[in-house]
Protein backbone atom coordinates (compact mmCIF):
# COMPACT_ATOMS: atom_id res chain seq x y z
CA UNK A 1 0.00 0.00 0.00
CA UNK A 2 1.43 3.64 -1.08
CA UNK A 3 1.92 6.14 1.64
CA UNK A 4 0.16 9.43 1.69
CA UNK A 5 2.24 11.91 0.65
CA UNK A 6 2.98 14.60 2.94
CA UNK A 7 0.45 17.63 2.15
CA UNK A 8 -2.19 14.82 2.55
CA UNK A 9 -1.58 14.72 6.48
CA UNK A 10 -3.66 17.48 8.29
CA UNK A 11 -1.69 18.81 10.46
CA UNK A 12 -2.41 21.91 11.75
CA UNK A 13 0.44 22.79 14.48
CA UNK A 14 3.13 22.02 13.02
CA UNK A 15 4.41 22.22 9.35
CA UNK A 16 6.49 19.60 7.10
CA UNK A 17 8.54 19.18 3.78
CA UNK A 18 10.64 16.70 2.44
CA UNK A 19 13.63 17.57 0.46
CA UNK A 20 17.22 15.60 -0.13
CA UNK A 21 15.76 13.33 1.80
CA UNK A 22 15.61 15.96 5.14
CA UNK A 23 12.27 15.61 6.74
CA UNK A 24 12.21 19.22 7.47
CA UNK A 25 9.39 19.73 10.42
CA UNK A 26 8.63 23.02 12.31
CA UNK A 27 6.68 23.88 15.16
CA UNK A 28 3.99 26.72 14.65
CA UNK A 29 1.37 26.61 17.53
CA UNK A 30 3.07 30.86 17.51
CA UNK A 31 -0.57 32.23 19.58
CA UNK A 32 0.54 30.23 22.55
CA UNK A 33 4.78 30.51 21.94
CA UNK A 34 4.64 26.84 20.59
CA UNK A 35 2.71 25.23 23.71
CA UNK A 36 2.63 22.10 23.79
CA UNK A 37 -0.80 20.39 22.84
CA UNK A 38 -2.98 17.27 22.43
CA UNK A 39 -3.52 18.46 18.88
CA UNK A 40 0.32 18.70 18.76
CA UNK A 41 1.02 15.87 19.97
CA UNK A 42 -0.62 13.78 17.41
CA UNK A 43 0.57 16.45 14.59
CA UNK A 44 4.23 14.96 15.76
CA UNK A 45 3.45 11.58 15.96
CA UNK A 46 1.43 11.09 12.59
CA UNK A 47 4.38 13.12 11.10
CA UNK A 48 7.33 11.17 12.26
CA UNK A 49 5.49 7.62 11.58
CA UNK A 50 4.97 9.01 8.05
CA UNK A 51 9.19 9.63 8.22
CA UNK A 52 10.25 6.38 9.48
CA UNK A 53 7.67 4.32 6.74
CA UNK A 54 8.98 6.64 3.87
CA UNK A 55 12.05 5.02 1.89
CA UNK A 56 12.91 8.88 0.50
CA UNK A 57 13.42 10.01 4.49
CA UNK A 58 17.20 9.38 5.18
CA UNK A 59 17.18 12.24 8.34
CA UNK A 60 14.30 13.62 10.14
CA UNK A 61 14.85 17.62 11.38
CA UNK A 62 12.59 19.30 13.97
CA UNK A 63 12.91 23.56 14.72
CA UNK A 64 10.39 26.43 15.30
CA UNK A 65 10.48 29.72 13.82
CA UNK A 66 13.86 31.55 15.30
CA UNK A 67 11.39 34.51 15.08
CA UNK A 68 9.95 33.21 18.38
CA UNK A 69 10.58 33.78 22.03
CA UNK A 70 10.54 29.76 23.01
CA UNK A 71 11.37 26.75 20.61
CA UNK A 72 8.60 25.23 22.74
CA UNK A 73 6.79 27.02 25.75
CA UNK A 74 5.78 23.87 27.55
CA UNK A 75 2.44 21.82 27.97
CA UNK A 76 -0.37 24.57 27.33
CA UNK A 77 -1.50 25.42 30.86
CA UNK A 78 -5.28 26.36 30.06
CA UNK A 79 -5.13 23.25 28.20
CA UNK A 80 -4.50 21.12 31.04
CA UNK A 81 -6.88 23.48 33.86
CA UNK A 82 -9.46 22.33 31.38
CA UNK A 83 -8.73 18.54 31.70
CA UNK A 84 -7.02 17.49 28.67
CA UNK A 85 -5.88 14.05 27.85
CA UNK A 86 -2.24 16.08 28.92
CA UNK A 87 -2.30 15.17 32.58
CA UNK A 88 -5.08 12.35 32.40
CA UNK A 89 -9.07 13.18 32.19
CA UNK A 90 -10.84 11.85 34.85
CA UNK A 91 -12.34 9.14 32.61
CA UNK A 92 -9.05 7.49 32.34
CA UNK A 93 -7.91 4.76 35.05
CA UNK A 94 -4.45 4.91 35.93
CA UNK A 95 -3.43 1.46 33.50
CA UNK A 96 -5.46 3.14 30.36
CA UNK A 97 -3.89 6.13 30.66
CA UNK A 98 -0.77 7.33 28.17
CA UNK A 99 1.28 10.23 28.55
CA UNK A 100 1.13 12.20 25.20
CA UNK A 101 4.31 13.37 25.57
CA UNK A 102 5.81 10.10 25.95
CA UNK A 103 3.80 9.04 23.02
CA UNK A 104 5.93 11.22 21.27
CA UNK A 105 9.23 10.43 23.03
CA UNK A 106 8.71 6.94 21.36
CA UNK A 107 8.35 7.71 18.18
CA UNK A 108 11.18 9.45 17.80
CA UNK A 109 13.43 7.35 19.82
CA UNK A 110 12.38 4.67 17.97
CA UNK A 111 12.56 6.12 14.68
CA UNK A 112 14.62 4.15 12.18
CA UNK A 113 15.61 6.99 10.58
CA UNK A 114 18.32 9.81 11.90
CA UNK A 115 16.79 12.40 13.65
CA UNK A 116 17.53 15.62 14.75
CA UNK A 117 16.55 18.72 16.89
CA UNK A 118 17.78 22.34 16.19
CA UNK A 119 16.56 24.39 19.31
CA UNK A 120 16.35 27.94 18.57
CA UNK A 121 14.50 29.57 21.51
CA UNK A 122 13.48 28.81 24.97
CA UNK A 123 12.90 25.40 25.99
CA UNK A 124 10.25 24.74 29.06
CA UNK A 125 8.76 21.86 30.48
CA UNK A 126 8.12 19.29 27.33
CA UNK A 127 10.14 21.64 25.14
CA UNK A 128 13.16 19.92 26.75
CA UNK A 129 11.64 16.56 27.41
CA UNK A 130 9.63 15.28 24.60
CA UNK A 131 11.01 17.83 22.51
CA UNK A 132 15.15 17.31 22.87
CA UNK A 133 16.04 13.78 24.92
CA UNK A 134 14.47 11.26 22.61
CA UNK A 135 16.44 13.03 19.53
CA UNK A 136 19.99 11.19 18.51
CA UNK A 137 21.39 14.87 17.81
CA UNK A 138 20.44 17.91 19.33
CA UNK A 139 21.83 21.34 18.30
CA UNK A 140 20.69 24.31 20.43
CA UNK A 141 21.13 28.35 20.89
CA UNK A 142 23.50 28.67 23.49
CA UNK A 143 21.36 31.64 25.22
CA UNK A 144 18.16 29.11 25.76
CA UNK A 145 16.86 29.21 28.56
CA UNK A 146 15.68 25.25 30.00
CA UNK A 147 13.76 25.02 32.81
CA UNK A 148 11.70 22.04 34.17
CA UNK A 149 8.40 23.46 36.23
CA UNK A 150 6.98 19.81 36.75
CA UNK A 151 7.89 19.64 40.88
CA UNK A 152 6.59 23.11 41.44
CA UNK A 153 3.48 22.12 40.01
CA UNK A 154 2.92 18.92 41.66
CA UNK A 155 3.47 16.71 39.07
CA UNK A 156 6.53 14.79 37.36
CA UNK A 157 9.03 14.90 34.90
CA UNK A 158 7.25 13.17 31.54
CA UNK A 159 7.61 11.69 28.35
CA UNK A 160 9.86 9.05 29.43
CA UNK A 161 12.42 11.98 30.19
CA UNK A 162 13.44 9.76 33.80
CA UNK A 163 14.50 6.66 31.66
CA UNK A 164 16.47 8.57 28.79
CA UNK A 165 17.85 11.54 30.92
CA UNK A 166 19.81 9.76 32.56
CA UNK A 167 20.73 6.99 29.96
CA UNK A 168 21.86 10.48 28.30
CA UNK A 169 23.80 12.05 30.95
CA UNK A 170 24.36 9.61 34.08
CA UNK A 171 22.02 9.11 36.94
CA UNK A 172 23.74 11.81 39.09
CA UNK A 173 23.61 14.52 36.55
CA UNK A 174 20.13 13.46 35.83
CA UNK A 175 18.73 13.91 39.33
CA UNK A 176 20.52 16.99 39.65
CA UNK A 177 18.34 18.31 36.57
CA UNK A 178 15.17 17.15 37.16
CA UNK A 179 14.93 17.03 41.10
CA UNK A 180 16.75 20.74 41.59
CA UNK A 181 13.76 23.21 39.68
CA UNK A 182 17.15 25.37 38.69
CA UNK A 183 16.72 27.36 35.38
CA UNK A 184 19.41 25.96 33.33
CA UNK A 185 21.44 27.03 30.15
CA UNK A 186 22.79 24.71 27.81
CA UNK A 187 26.36 25.39 28.78
CA UNK A 188 25.56 24.04 32.10
CA UNK A 189 27.88 21.33 33.57
CA UNK A 190 25.01 18.93 34.06
CA UNK A 191 23.61 19.54 30.44
CA UNK A 192 26.37 20.36 28.07
CA UNK A 193 27.45 16.89 26.84
CA UNK A 194 23.74 16.62 25.72
CA UNK A 195 24.58 18.73 22.51
CA UNK A 196 26.22 18.49 19.32
CA UNK A 197 27.06 21.63 19.25
CA UNK A 198 25.69 24.73 20.98
CA UNK A 199 25.70 27.77 18.98
CA UNK A 200 25.98 31.61 19.61
CA UNK A 201 22.84 33.24 17.55
CA UNK A 202 19.40 32.13 17.59
CA UNK A 203 19.44 31.91 13.61
CA UNK A 204 22.71 29.89 13.68
CA UNK A 205 20.96 26.78 14.77
CA UNK A 206 19.20 25.92 11.95
CA UNK A 207 21.90 26.34 9.21
CA UNK A 208 24.13 23.99 11.70
CA UNK A 209 22.02 21.43 12.01
CA UNK A 210 20.98 21.33 8.37
CA UNK A 211 23.97 21.31 6.90
CA UNK A 212 24.87 17.97 9.27
CA UNK A 213 21.71 16.35 8.37
CA UNK A 214 22.80 16.78 4.64
CA UNK A 215 26.37 15.33 5.11
CA UNK A 216 24.41 12.15 7.04
CA UNK A 217 21.97 11.99 4.24
CA UNK A 218 24.26 12.11 1.94
CA UNK A 219 26.98 9.65 2.83
CA UNK A 220 25.55 7.19 5.43
CA UNK A 221 23.34 3.93 4.37
CA UNK A 222 19.63 3.73 6.02
CA UNK A 223 19.47 0.31 7.07
CA UNK A 224 23.17 0.30 8.79
CA UNK A 225 21.43 3.38 10.67
CA UNK A 226 18.94 1.44 11.60
CA UNK A 227 20.69 -1.54 12.96
CA UNK A 228 22.99 0.65 14.82
CA UNK A 229 20.02 2.44 16.50
CA UNK A 230 18.56 -1.06 17.68
CA UNK A 231 22.18 -2.09 19.22
CA UNK A 232 22.55 0.72 20.97
CA UNK A 233 18.95 0.99 22.32
CA UNK A 234 17.97 -2.67 22.56
CA UNK A 235 21.64 -4.26 23.41
CA UNK A 236 21.88 -7.29 25.08
CA UNK A 237 22.18 -8.30 28.72
CA UNK A 238 25.66 -9.20 28.86
CA UNK A 239 28.77 -8.20 26.67
CA UNK A 240 28.34 -11.83 25.37
CA UNK A 241 25.11 -11.35 24.02
CA UNK A 242 26.40 -8.21 22.66
CA UNK A 243 28.55 -9.82 20.94
CA UNK A 244 26.48 -12.12 19.22
CA UNK A 245 24.09 -9.28 18.33
CA UNK A 246 27.02 -7.88 16.93
CA UNK A 247 28.24 -10.46 14.88
CA UNK A 248 24.83 -11.12 13.18
CA UNK A 249 24.36 -7.90 12.40
CA UNK A 250 27.84 -7.12 10.63
CA UNK A 251 27.55 -10.27 8.83
CA UNK A 252 23.76 -9.56 7.54
CA UNK A 253 25.07 -6.18 6.71
CA UNK A 254 28.81 -7.44 5.21
CA UNK A 255 26.41 -9.15 2.87
CA UNK A 256 24.31 -7.03 1.42
CA UNK A 257 24.20 -4.99 -1.33
CA UNK A 258 24.75 -2.02 0.58
CA UNK A 259 27.76 -3.70 2.19
CA UNK A 260 29.15 -4.37 -2.29
CA UNK A 261 28.15 -0.91 -2.60
CA UNK A 262 30.01 0.91 -0.24
CA UNK A 263 33.47 -1.37 -0.14
CA UNK A 264 33.13 -0.58 -4.39
CA UNK A 265 32.73 3.13 -3.81
CA UNK A 266 35.80 3.52 -0.88
CA UNK A 267 37.78 1.51 -3.79
CA UNK A 268 36.68 4.24 -6.69
CA UNK A 269 37.15 7.46 -4.06
CA UNK A 270 33.17 8.24 -5.26
CA UNK A 271 30.38 8.72 -2.97
CA UNK A 272 27.97 5.27 -2.22
CA UNK A 273 24.69 5.04 -3.65
CA UNK A 274 23.26 2.53 -1.12
CA UNK A 275 20.60 0.29 -2.94
CA UNK A 276 19.22 -1.36 0.39
CA UNK A 277 15.51 0.23 1.96
CA UNK A 278 14.64 0.46 5.46
CA UNK A 279 11.14 -0.95 4.51
CA UNK A 280 12.62 -3.99 3.06
CA UNK A 281 14.63 -5.02 5.87
CA UNK A 282 11.93 -7.56 7.83
CA UNK A 283 13.53 -10.81 8.17
CA UNK A 284 15.86 -10.06 11.46
CA UNK A 285 14.98 -6.87 12.65
CA UNK A 286 13.68 -5.77 15.08
CA UNK A 287 15.21 -8.61 16.85
CA UNK A 288 13.58 -7.57 20.30
CA UNK A 289 10.09 -8.28 21.15
CA UNK A 290 8.20 -4.16 21.70
CA UNK A 291 5.37 -3.79 24.10
CA UNK A 292 2.05 -2.76 22.30
CA UNK A 293 1.65 0.58 24.58
CA UNK A 294 -1.61 1.64 22.96
CA UNK A 295 -3.40 -1.23 23.92
CA UNK A 296 -5.29 -0.22 26.76
CA UNK A 297 -4.85 -3.97 28.53
CA UNK A 298 -1.21 -3.21 28.26
CA UNK A 299 0.18 -2.84 32.15
CA UNK A 300 3.34 -3.38 33.99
Amino acid sequence: MSLPELPAIDLTEIVASLQDGILLITLRNSRKTNSFTEKMSHDLIRVFQWGDADDRVRVILLTADPKERAFCAGADMEEVIKGSVLLGRKEDSEDEHRDPGGQVALSIYNNRKVTIVAVNGHAWGSGFTSLQLPFDFRFIWAGAEITLPFLRLGILPESTSTYLLSRLVGQSRATSILLSNAKMRPDSPNLSSLYQDILPNKEDVLPAALSFAKTIAATSAPVSITYTKGLLHHPGMTIEENHLLDSRAIKRRGASKDGEEGLKAFMQRRSPNFPDTVSGETSWYPWWKSRDVNQPKTKL
